[in-house]
């Protein structure tokens, strides 16, 4: 049941949440540099043709579709690991390239001794169907941008998602992204990129 709540959860789950900046803070971040590190979990997410119709089947289900799934998972990971496929630099380059393109940041290629720390964080990220019946996979990805002062206060925080239903990235089948290392990359560089734009909109 629990893979049940958690496919469900997956194509439920709310999308932007923004903590604004004020206008004081604002006019005191002159410059900001981006942080160098980005944190992600230790596991991918996955949920692909194959486990997805174990889940219509309730506890007993589940159950069964469990070691399909894990090992689906651990497939994947390893194939991005092994063929050098960082989500981290990816979304530091996508953050980076947004944040500049949006011109709402001051940013400065060095941070200097007042300058504010911008932070991306990946809290979800893998693929999964688009809804039950699909044999496709979409990118998912749950990204967090946050804006630090040069005394290390929050000021500014932003978090957006891709659900898999209404993903904007194309859905292609699995063999393609596991046989494909520019596939793979290039479905989770989509979704970066569409999430950090629409994250800087709302700095």
């Amino acid at each position: 049941m629990r893979f049940a709540f958690v496919f469900i959860v997956s194509l439920l789950a709310g999308c932007a949440q923004v903590q604004p900046i004020s206008d004081a803070n604002r006019k005191k971040i002159t410059s900001v540099a981006l942080h160098p590190d980005v944190s992600k979990p230790p596991n991918i997410y996955y949920l692909g043709p194959s486990g997805a119709g174990f889940l219509f089947f309730g506890a007993i289900g589940g159950a069964l579709g469990a070691g399909t799934i894990e090992e689906s998972r651990k497939s994947f990971q390893s194939y991005a690991e092994k063929n050098g496929i960082s989500i981290e630099k990816i979304v530091r380059e996508e953050v980076d390239a947004a944040a500049r393109k949006s011109g709402r940041l001051p940013l400065v290629d060095k941070a200097g001794a007042d300058s504010a720390m911008l932070i991306a964080s990946v809290q979800q990220y893998g693929f999964s169907i688009p809804n039950g019946f699909s044999s496709k996979l979409v990118p998912i990805l749950y990204l967090r941008c946050e804006l630090k002062d040069a005394t290390g206060n929050l000021v500014w925080s932003a978090s957006d998602r891709l659900l898999t239903l209404g993903n904007p990235v194309e859905a292609v089948e699995p063999e393609k992204i596991q046989n494909n290392p520019a596939a793979m990359e290039g479905a989770w560089r989509a979704a970066a990129r569409h999430l950090a734009a629409e994250i800087f909109k709302g700095y």
